[in-house]
C-alpha cells in the first residue's frame, strides 16, 4: 500500500474544524472523513444496544433522536462514558476502513473526539482549531440554533482539550476572517507537504 498522509483535526465545538477540513478537501484535494457522519451511521447500526442502555425515550419516529440522547449524555459524564464505550470501537473501525479504502494520498479526519476514539493513532499530524468562546457561542447559536446553556454544557465536557493542546503539531486560530484562515491553512499545507 502506498503511503498516505493523515491529518487529524480536533478542537472544541464551533471552533471551525469542519470549515478547515472542508478547505483542505476542496482546495487541496484531501479525502475528508467526517467522523460525525460515521457516528450517525453507527447510532443506527448499534441502535438495539443503545436502546437497551438509554431506553426508548430517545426515539423519534423510530430513529434515535441525537438531540434527546445528547440531553442525557452531556449532563452526566457516566452516561456519556457509557455511550462512548458502545459507539467508539465501531466508529474507529469504520474510520480506519475509509482511510484504507481511499485512493487519495492525503486524508483529513474531522473529529471532535479524535483522542477518545483513538483516531490520533492513525494520524501523521495533529491540527487543533481554536476560537475564542464568544465566537463559539455566536457560531453555535447561528449555525446550530443552540442556546447558551447547550453550548456551555458541551464546552464543559470538552475542557480536557485545553490539556491536549500540547499534542497538536499545529494550531489554527479561527478568530477572524476567512482570508486569515485560508492563509494559515496554506502555510500549514506548504510546511507539511
Amino acid at each position: 500500500m502506498k503511503k498516505k498522509y493523515v491529518i487529524g483535526i480536533f478542537g472544541k465545538t464551533g471552533s471551525g474544524k469542519s470549515t478547515v477540513s472542508k478547505i483542505l478537501s476542496e482546495k487541496y484535494g484531501f479525502y475528508h472523513i467526517d467522523v460525525d457522519k460515521i457516528g450517525h451511521i453507527v447510532l443506527e447500526k448499534l441502535k438495539d444496544k443503545i436502546l437497551a442502555n438509554f431506553g426508548k425515550g430517545i426515539l423519534t419516529d423510530g430513529k434515535i433522536d441525537r438531540k434527546k440522547l445528547g440531553e442525557i449524555v452531556f449532563k452526566n459524564r457516566n452516561e456519556l462514558y457509557k455511550l462512548n464505550s458502545i459507539v467508539h470501537p465501531e466508529i474507529k473501525k469504520l474510520t480506519y476502513q475509509e482511510i484504507k479504502n481511499t485512493d487519495k494520498k492525503y486524508v483529513v479526519i474531522d473529529a471532535a473526539l479524535l483522542f477518545e476514539i483513538g483516531l490520533d493513532e492513525y494520524c501523521d499530524f495533529l491540527i487543533m482549531v481554536e476560537s475564542n468562546e464568544n465566537l463559539i457561542y455566536q457560531r453555535n447559536n447561528k449555525n446550530r440554533n443552540w442556546d447558551f446553556n447547550k453550548t456551555a454544557d458541551i464546552l464543559k465536557s470538552q475542557e480536557y482539550l485545553d490539556i491536549l493542546k500540547g499534542k497538536a503539531d499545529f494550531i489554527i486560530y479561527n478568530n477572524e476572517n476567512e482570508t486569515k484562515l485560508l492563509k494559515q491553512i496554506e502555510f500549514l499545507v506548504h510546511i507539511i507537504f
